[in-house]
């Protein structure tokens, strides 16, 4: 390996490692909702505040310091960021939507805009997800340049074209046989 030390490829492949982990942490936060929502109480929810303000905020700091030690480029670097965005978005839906409506947890009948609004924190996740696959493709082309190869004479699909040009590489020559 010329270029690429065996550290730089180790954490190419950590930083893969940790951006399943973070399409993990989202999808067990909507599990966590849904616990909230059918346990009928707002004791239902410990669990998923206390993932999303600790856990969540750990794994998507961590996915951003392992993007740039594996050196993924700006444009995915700058995903893993926009995951952290996202994740402070969830909790200023709540914020701005009893600022503008005056609501909070327990008022009785909130009008239909403030529900409207709130209901904003289940969209946002799905977006978090979106990236987060985004950023998983990336860092696995990245830490496994080969084991996405399309046989002789085969083209890459749609998506595979999408993320190959945010690994932030010049495109060279194509390999020889």
């Amino acid at each position: 390996m010329s270029a690429v030390t065996i550290e730089g490829v180790l954490m190419r492949k950590v930083f893969f490692v940790v951006s399943l982990l973070a399409i993990a942490v989202v999808a067990v936060q909507y599990y966590l909702a849904a616990v909230g929502v059918f346990s009928g109480s707002h004791d239902g929810f410990v669990f998923h505040g206390t993932s999303g303000r600790i856990v969540a905020p750990i794994v998507f700091l961590l996915l951003i310091v392992t993007a740039a030690l594996a050196r993924a480029g700006k444009k995915t670097i700058w995903l893993t960021v926009l995951m952290l965005g996202l994740l402070v978005m969830q909790t200023l839906i709540f914020v701005f939507t009893g600022l503008i409506f005056g609501v909070g947890p327990d008022t009785p009948n909130p009008p239909v805009a403030a529900i409207l609004t709130v209901s904003l924190h289940a969209l946002n996740p799905m977006f978090m997800i979106w990236v987060g696959v985004v950023i998983a493709l990336r860092a696995r082309r990245l830490a496994f340049p080969g084991a996405g190869a399309a046989p002789d004479g085969a083209t890459a699909t749609d998506a595979e074209a999408a993320v190959s040009p945010a690994l932030d590489r010049p495109a060279g020559p194509p390999p020889t046989s």
